[in-house]
């Protein structure tokens, strides 16, 4: 449980003049709590009250969540009628002015707790709360966290570099990876990775394939261990042998040249928008930023994609905080022809970044 995190909250909901809040996002029920518990359905919801923090959930969950969450209060209500709870708890407390996460709640389950609680109660819709923001800023044990889960993700990929061979196809190697994360001890739950060769490369997502990997094309594997519910992000794109296309030569180079742009250029202060533009004016420099389709990070932790944004899109007036942790991934994706991405995760500092991601960026490794 982040005790620092709680309080911020607390400080908030003082600020908002609500007497409690509803936790029912997953993950921030997992950061605030410290019981990681990815099940969005029934696992239950956290009631944050000025002193009072309840956990409401079910026996399926029971055991796990007195272990894990200390300092909670765990409530087991009836044939899993979270909202009644609410209302109890609402009225032992007080409690007038209750905040929800809007995002996170059907209009069925806003709806039952609105009727059972209309005389109690008014509920207070919020897109965002404390919470996310405290999420941005990451705590020494969350680093310790991703730095391990990077570790593994650097061992998984060198191992893919030696064991890799051309003919084998898409699903082998993400099978391999998925392999390998988990054999040197990342989470087996969350396994995810993108692994696109030849002209499947122009697809930003691809799914992998039965497509046999050619020698001298490119192949582009995005991937990252989960460790104790911590996220690592990576990408690189190299081919086995010459790549034997020019033009992906160039384009290569025109990538790695935007991550490293953008990479000496970032630190505490710098905005999502401004970050953006590091990497794509490298690409406009090259004449290739009209094949730049997606934007050139997001943060990561208990979530693969989460804030801050490095972004067009990103809000002007907020800033890259110190303890942040982002992606760079610049890519060029031509249509029909291949695509490449390079992305490295890095802390934001004061003073620059720290690379997290320790995996050697090569065009080409010798097969």
């Amino acid at each position: 449980m982040s005790q620092k995190s709680l309080a911020e909250l607390r400080t908030w909901l003082a600020e908002q003049e609500l007497d409690a809040f509803l936790v029912s996002d997953a993950m921030n029920r997992s950061y605030l709590s410290g019981w990681y518990n990815e099940d969005t359905e029934s696992a239950g919801w956290l009631l944050v009250g000025p002193e009072q923090q309840y956990i409401l959930t079910n026996h399926l969950y029971a055991e796990e969540a007195e272990k894990e969450a200390a300092g909670w209060t765990v409530v087991l209500p009836e044939a899993r009628q979270y909202a009644a709870a609410v209302v109890t708890h609402a009225q032992k407390h007080g409690w007038k002015k209750i905040g929800f996460e809007s995002h996170a709640l059907s209009f069925a389950v806003y709806e039952q707790l609105r009727s059972l609680g209309e005389s109690v109660y008014t509920l207070h819709p919020y897109e965002s709360s404390s919470i996310e923001a405290s999420r941005v800023v990451k705590q020494p044990h969350e680093l310790d966290l991703l730095r391990k889960a990077f570790e593994i993700t650097d061992a998984a990929f060198a191992h893919i570099c030696e064991w890799i061979q051309p003919g084998m196809t898409e699903k082998q190697v993400l099978w391999e990876i998925y392999t390998k994360i988990v054999e040197l001890g990342g989470d087996s739950a969350g396994l995810w990775g993108i692994v696109a060769s030849g002209p499947n490369g122009s697809m930003p997502h691809a799914q992998p394939s039965e497509r046999q990997i050619q020698r001298g094309e490119f192949i582009t594997i995005d991937m990252g261990a989960r460790y104790k519910g911590y996220h690592a992000d990576m990408t690189r794109t190299f081919s086995l042998g010459e790549p034997t296309d020019p033009q992906m030569r160039e384009v290569w180079e025109a990538v790695h040249f935007a991550m490293k742009e953008c990479e000496a250029g970032l630190r505490a202060g710098v905005n999502g928008v401004a970050a953006d533009a590091l990497a794509r004016n490298a690409l406009e420099m090259k004449n290739l930023a009209q094949y730049y389709v997606h934007s050139t990070g997001h943060g990561v932790g208990l979530q693969i994609h989460e804030a801050p944004s490095l972004s067009q899109r990103a809000p002007q007036d907020v800033e890259l905080p110190a303890g942040s942790v982002v992606t760079i991934e610049p890519g060029v994706y031509i249509p029909g022809k291949g695509g490449v991405r390079l992305e490295d995760s890095a802390l934001i500092t004061e003073n620059g970044i720290e690379i997290l991601t320790k995996s050697p960026c090569v065009m080409v490794l010798p097969k």
